[in-house]
């Protein structure tokens, strides 16, 4: 019988190696920002051409490397983090498997040049799928220049998995940003060909954070810190008005490095409890520093999941260090909720003491302050420019017919009664029964038709801000901002760019009035949806009116007010689609009457 198990060629064991490390060009990025990192590197350059498809190249003033070290990097398995398996429980650089260049070099053509402190000269190495071409010395500083080239040229199959210019961009600026953050220390530049993207000098957290997000940040962030014996909690958290519907802005370092943890993240939220809705995300900058030996890191070939030997007391820690934070930034009151309530007792006939009545609040709040009752009537109204439309009042005995494919033409809404179910339903009567409208879902489909039949070149639909607003991006945004700037001024907004990262917005669609959200606020909203949505961006228009419209409509839990509820029904039925919603969702249903009695019989 023929034997049938081989030793796999070297370049073969890279390749299989490099499936795990090196998934896409920002896999790369983060690999040799890492290395510079590790190199005690003060100042760091990062070069781009297509995405990181055609050249990753990284610059970097640290060690450097001697002449058989520079040859001995591009074996799987060479280190210099650790010797022993004993060292796997004290780590604290970002490398140590030995495992990133040489996988990096059976994909792409990759030419390295560098130098140490005692070497007079340096030496350039240049390796194309696991092949070594040439070895030479050269003049070069002290540190490492290495480019990274054509990535995958030798498997075509896996150039064809990776996403559009834009997508690949996009991880490659979160992995970017990911080392940026906690080496705030370090000066780094990032390039695209020749172009400069943006640069971030060395600097405190807070500063860098502003450096890499936007201006806008300096007054979002609330410094958190706890010290105990095991373990080190610190950063700056995001307030809770600014959460946002993507996890867009969430760092969690421990020892420094990016991890990614379920448990850590859900502990995180929790502190935001009642102060953000249930589908919201807070942003955060968490550093956590314990003891190398109470973690374990080599549990994934990305080393971002990670195990901590008492994960729940981190988690509880976490979760109380920033409840103290955000109350002492007065974003929650610091209350101890476990402190009985005083007992209220008559203090004379005209204070007799009541029955107690179990009643439940669904809007209970504990952490906002008691504030005086809203007028809705009033204060709701505008939304929409409802308030500027005027519909007469139908006669009690005269019915209106709605549009027959959707609700049968004998039946008829009786436009003087309505009613708000729960904060989430409108009802109105009909000949067969009841009418149960969606809220949320009926406004989303008239604001999404308002703003898509929305024309650019028509003056009436852009409303003049008294004062422009200006907008501060991170550099990343500021890229999909300029890709999505005809989609938004189509939508009714005059939007400007003054700087590389600054926007100024003097005018936005007529058809929407901002209530509870600033223009900045909305269109970061949308910047982030679109980076979430994306290969799924079938139309690009399409998807940032729906995004725009999920933030201005009417949210579940809202009060509507009769003349909102009649105002909604008749504008929901002129709308292109009344049945379903722009997200696909039925918007209405009649309950026949006959099924009404059954309930009850």
């Amino acid at each position: 019988m023929s034997d049938f198990i081989k030793l796999l060629p070297e370049s073969v064991a890279n390749q299989i190696a490099a499936g795990e490390v090196v998934q896409r060009p920002a896999s790369v990025v983060k690999e040799l920002l890492e290395n510079a990192v590790d190199s005690g590197a003060t100042s760091i350059d990062l070069v781009v051409n297509d995405s990181g498809k055609s050249l990753i190249q990284v610059i970097d003033n640290g060690r450097g490397m001697s002449v058989a070290d520079a040859r001995m990097a591009f074996e799987r398995h060479a280190t210099s983090k650790i010797s022993r398996a004993e060292d796997l429980f004290a780590i604290r650089s970002f490398g140590f498997r030995g495992e990133a260049l040489a996988s990096i070099a059976s994909v792409a053509r990759v030419e390295m040049k560098t130098r140490d402190a005692d070497s007079d000269a340096g030496l350039s190495i240049i390796i194309e799928g696991s092949k070594f071409i040439s070895q030479e010395i050269c003049a070069t500083p002290q540190g490492t220049n290495i480019q990274v080239k054509d990535l995958f040229f030798n498997i075509p199959a896996r150039r064809q998995f990776l996403k559009s210019d834009n997508a690949e961009m996009h991880h490659i600026w979160d992995e970017f940003h990911r080392v940026a953050i906690p080496n705030h220390n370090i000066r780094f530049r990032i390039f695209e060909g020749s172009r400069v993207l943006s640069t971030h000098e060395p600097a405190n957290l807070q500063q860098r954070i502003v450096s890499l997000f936007g201006k806008q940040y300096q007054q979002r962030l609330m410094p958190v810190s706890q010290d105990t014996q095991y373990v080190r909690v610190s950063g700056v958290v995001i307030r809770p008005e600014f959460s946002k519907k993507t996890r867009g802005e969430q760092f969690l370092f421990v020892n420094n490095r990016f991890i990614r943890s379920n448990y850590i993240n859900a502990a995180i939220k929790n502190a935001y409890q009642g102060l953000i809705q249930a589908d919201a995300f807070p942003g955060y900058f968490i550093f956590i520093e314990v003891d190398p030996a109470e973690i374990d890191i080599n549990i994934h070939p990305t080393k971002t999941e990670i195990k901590f030997r008492d994960e729940r007391m981190v988690a509880t820690l976490i979760t109380s260090t920033i409840r103290r934070s955000l109350g002492t930034g007065n974003a929650m009151p610091s209350i101890d909720f476990e402190v009985e309530q005083g007992i209220n007792f008559a203090m004379g006939p005209d204070h007799a003491v009541k029955i107690p009545q179990i009643r439940v609040n669904p809007d209970f709040n504990p952490f906002r302050n008691s504030v005086q009752p809203i007028d809705y009537t009033s204060a709701e109204r505008s939304r929409l420019h409802w308030e500027n439309d005027t519909i007469p009042s139908p006669d009690p005995e005269t019915t209106t017919a709605l549009p027959g494919e959707y609700v049968p033409e004998n039946e008829a809404i009786n436009g003087e009664n309505y009613i708000q179910a729960g904060r989430r339903y409108v009802l109105s009567n009909v000949k067969s029964g009841m009418l149960l409208v969606d809220q949320y879902q009926a406004s989303l489909r008239i604001v999404f038709d308002q703003l898509l039949n929305t024309n650019r070149h028509d003056s009436k639909n852009a409303r003049l801000l008294m004062f422009p607003e200006t907008i501060s991006l991170s550099t990343a945004d500021s890229e999909l901002m300029a890709e999505i700037s005809d989609e938004l001024n189509d939508c009714g907004f005059v939007i400007s760019q003054l700087g590389r990262d600054m926007f100024s917005v003097s005018a936005v669609p007529d058809d929407i009035e901002l209530k509870g959200i600033s223009v900045t606020q909305l269109l970061e909203g949308v910047l982030e949806d679109y980076k979430s949505a994306g290969a799924l961006r079938a139309d690009r228009k399409e998807a940032v009116i729906l995004s725009m419209a999920r933030k201005l409509s009417v949210r579940p839990g809202q009060f509507l007010s009769s003349d909102m509820m009649k105002l909604m029904i008749s504008k929901l039925f002129a709308s292109s689609n009344p049945e379903i919603s722009p997200e696909g969702k039925k918007i209405f249903t009649i309950i026949p009457a006959v099924d009404l009695a059954k309930w009850l019989h």
